[in-house]
């Protein structure tokens, strides 16, 4: 005669189970809290320049460790923590986008044209190059090609190596030195399309 099994065994190996699934969560919670505590600055970082919404970012950056929680809890191995993150973090991204029903105007007005250094005295690019901040920067950067636009941030706003993001876009050094290569020149493209008349 069967008899409910999964009771026989928790009446005769609860406490021991109980312990095991008790030992295993204490593992997992200090990984998420690990991996949270070392990488979530600059994971929130890279999600809000993709988005320019903090608030979708905190909640994107909470999907992504939920996510990884997810994940770890099927006894899944992650080899690079950082890596894992990126990508995930840019999957989310994308399923945004693929949310939004983005409509930009660009508004080539003079006031916008100042904002970003206009000044009819400039005749080289890379003063005018020189003369934009950070701000003015990041969203000229984000005008460029996702896997340009990536590498630029990784570099110049995170201050990340090129053996570093190699390691968290998973490509090869070479691979990231002309990216970077070539995303300057395309940002360099773009500021003097953008400001042609001033030049």
């Amino acid at each position: 005669m069967y008899h409910n099994s999964g009771a026989i065994l928790s009446d005769r190996f609860g406490n021991k189970f109980a312990n095991l699934s008790s030992i295993l969560m204490e593992r997992l919670e200090k990984i998420l809290l690990d991996s949270y505590n070392a990488h979530s600055d600059e994971i929130f970082r890279f999600i809000l320049f993709k988005l320019s919404d903090r608030e979708r970012a905190k909640d994107i950056l909470q999907d992504v460790f939920m996510r990884m929680w997810l994940y770890i809890s099927k006894n899944a191995k992650i080899e690079n923590t950082r890596a894992f993150l990126y990508k995930t973090a840019g999957n989310a991204v994308i399923d945004e986008y693929r949310r939004r029903d983005r409509r930009e105007s660009k508004d080539e007005s003079l006031e916008t044209l100042s904002e970003f250094g206009y000044d009819p005295g400039f005749d080289d690019i890379d003063l005018l190059v020189d003369k934009i901040d950070g701000g003015q920067a990041m969203e000229l950067i984000k005008e460029l090609p996702e896997a340009y636009a990536e590498t630029l941030f990784l570099r110049y706003a995170e201050n990340k190596s090129i053996s570093e993001i190699a390691e968290i876009t998973d490509r090869s050094d070479n691979a990231i030195s002309v990216q970077l290569n070539r995303g300057v020149k395309k940002l360099k493209e773009i500021i003097r399309n953008k400001f042609k008349d001033a030049l």
